[in-house]
């Protein structure tokens, strides 16, 4: 748990950097992988304690900020300026991750309201990153096309997919399905 908790706070250095117009001077080397090991790997020297403190301080200060410039503003990214409200998006799609990765607990009814906005901003979100996703969902089901052939799956099985993590799918059909698709986690 700790280990998510550190590499929040990186993803909160990042959320800062933009804000105070130093995001250049942060080490991507090896890419987004690189640049979250390295976080994880700093704050493995840290207590517990004080990796949740960087954690919420650093996320206080960039929500205050946030707060300032409303969510229809836009603000600096590393891929230019982008609206805050898909930030806020994509930040909730993450903790929704590592929710799962820390088996959050939560009502059968939360967690089907849960599932469905995730798979309606993943959807979203690997069209925006590029990603070939064909599929439609119906209700609970997800109907993925792949090299010609349909998948039914139900919304946790697509998130599992969506986000490269079989791993979180306690069903091993379910599980082995999302990895013969190309997850791998």
């Amino acid at each position: 748990m700790k280990d998510i908790v550190a590499h929040l706070s990186t993803d909160e250095v990042y959320n800062q950097a933009c804000l105070d117009g130093t995001m250049r001077k942060l080490p991507f080397s090896g890419g987004l992988g690189g640049w979250n090991g390295r976080g994880v790997r700093i704050r493995r020297g840290f207590s517990p304690l004080e990796t949740l403190q960087e954690w919420e301080a650093r996320q206080e200060l960039v929500r205050k900020a946030w707060g300032k410039i409303g969510v229809n503003g836009t603000i600096p990214t590393s891929v230019g300026r982008y609206p805050l409200r898909l930030q806020v998006w994509h930040l909730a799609r993450e903790y929704a991750i590592h929710a799962d990765d820390i088996e959050v607990p939560m009502s059968a009814a939360e967690r089907k309201a849960q599932l469905r906005w995730r798979v309606a901003f993943g959807l979203f979100a690997a069209d925006e990153e590029g990603g070939d996703i064909d599929a439609r969902v119906d209700g609970d089901r997800v109907f993925l096309r792949q090299d010609g052939q349909e998948y039914e799956l139900d919304l946790e099985s697509f998130i599992a997919y969506l986000t490269n993590r079989p791993q979180q799918l306690r069903d091993s059909k379910k599980r082995q399905l999302v990895e013969r698709l190309g997850a791998t986690g």
